[in-house]
């Protein structure tokens, strides 16, 4: 394996696609649906507060605040220099409410010296002013040491119809934000990367590239530019949406193999074809049972479907996304979604290896 001639095939085909327009529209397309996702479907929060502050930045009512804020109150913090503009963010509407500490509060509230903190609001009130309220008392009780007058144990039970799956426990907005990130995948590997092997078999220069490199350099470069295209645009997909994993780790190696195998796959699918023209005719064929497992992962079928559907990678990556970007586990069992995606790895590229060594011959 010679990298400076990967190199050198990954550098000339991302410049190729890029001038191809039926490649372009294989990129856009999905993030033209994330930007309506972020019209059509509101941000999953309960309100919005915007609070201003004057104190220290680090102290831990301030992190109290923050934390209680998590992902259900869109929280925007600003902080000035004295309690006279503070007051007067609050009674230019500028900001919800705002709160005034003492310089030593957190060291005055830990030795017992009861501190005077001020809180500003407006006469009538406001949720954002309530939750200023009960987090600067939270933060307080903790600060003081102050244990917990009784144990509140949590049980969690299904409330309503159990039908929402997987889908009600995301969130709509991110379920299919997540679907559409798997059908752009799908739309690079299944449409843009078969255009780019098959135009160098339509236009012979595949011949002659297999005579200064060998066929596995071929699919490692040809493999690198469906990857890259893959990772820049879901990074623009998810900064468009404002939806960062909640466990990366996860999800970036969900995505990663999905994205492996669906190359491999659309590689596979370009060697099949003689034109550029039949590769975005049938690609678009191909591409709907390819992109609709991801949409129904989450969702409640009947078992033979279900059992079905476990056999298709974009219905295991979705899963393993999934997990990743709740940051907890939704779906059961995920070592088998790792191993059926890393069998439909070897089975694509060992196939597309297969056919491309015979070529070389």
């Amino acid at each position: 394996m010679r990298l400076p001639i990967v190199a050198a095939i990954f550098r000339k085909d991302v410049v190729d696609a890029v001038r191809d327009s039926r490649v372009l529209v294989s990129l856009l397309t999905p993030l033209v649906l994330a930007i309506l996702y972020n019209t059509i479907f509101p941000e999953e929060r309960l309100f919005e507060a915007k609070i201003a502050y004057a104190g220290p930045e680090t102290s831990a009512l301030v992190r109290t605040l923050e934390q209680r804020a998590g992902q259900t109150v869109d929280l925007k913090l600003r902080q000035v220099s004295t309690a006279e503009e503070a007051r007067r963010l609050v009674e230019s509407q500028d900001v919800d409410a705002a709160f005034v500490l003492p310089p030593d509060v957190d060291d005055a509230v830990r030795s017992g010296r009861r501190p005077t903190i001020a809180l500003i609001q407006p006469s009538e009130g406001s949720s954002a002013a309530n939750f200023l309220s009960a987090s600067l008392e939270a933060g307080l009780r903790t600060l003081a040491g102050q244990q917990s007058i009784a144990t509140v144990q949590v049980e969690r039970v299904q409330a309503g119809s159990k039908d929402q799956g997987v889908m009600g426990e995301l969130g709509t907005r991110r379920y299919f934000v997540l679907a559409t990130v798997v059908m752009m995948l799908g739309m690079i590997a299944v449409l843009a990367v078969p255009i780019i092997l098959t135009e160098e078999a339509e236009k012979k220069t595949l011949d002659a590239l297999l005579l200064v490199a060998n066929y596995r350099e071929v699919i490692l470069g040809k493999a690198l530019v469906g990857v890259a295209y893959s990772a820049v645009s879901v990074a623009i997909m998810l900064g468009l949406t404002r939806l960062p994993p909640a466990d990366m780790v996860t999800f970036v190696a969900g995505t990663g193999l999905l994205s492996a195998s669906l190359i491999g796959l659309g590689l596979l699918l370009g060697g099949l074809f003689k034109t550029a023209a039949q590769v975005y005719t049938w690609s678009s064929v191909v591409l709907l049972p390819v992109i609709m497992p991801a949409f129904v992962a989450g969702l409640p079928v009947p078992d033979v479907v279900d059992l079905a559907l476990r056999l298709f990678p974009t219905f295991q990556g979705m899963r393993i996304m999934t997990n990743g970007l709740a940051g907890k586990t939704l779906f059961d069992d995920a070592w088998i979604s790792y191993a059926i995606l890393l069998v439909w790895i070897a089975i694509a590229y060992g196939l597309l290896a297969w056919r491309l060594s015979r070529r070389e011959s």
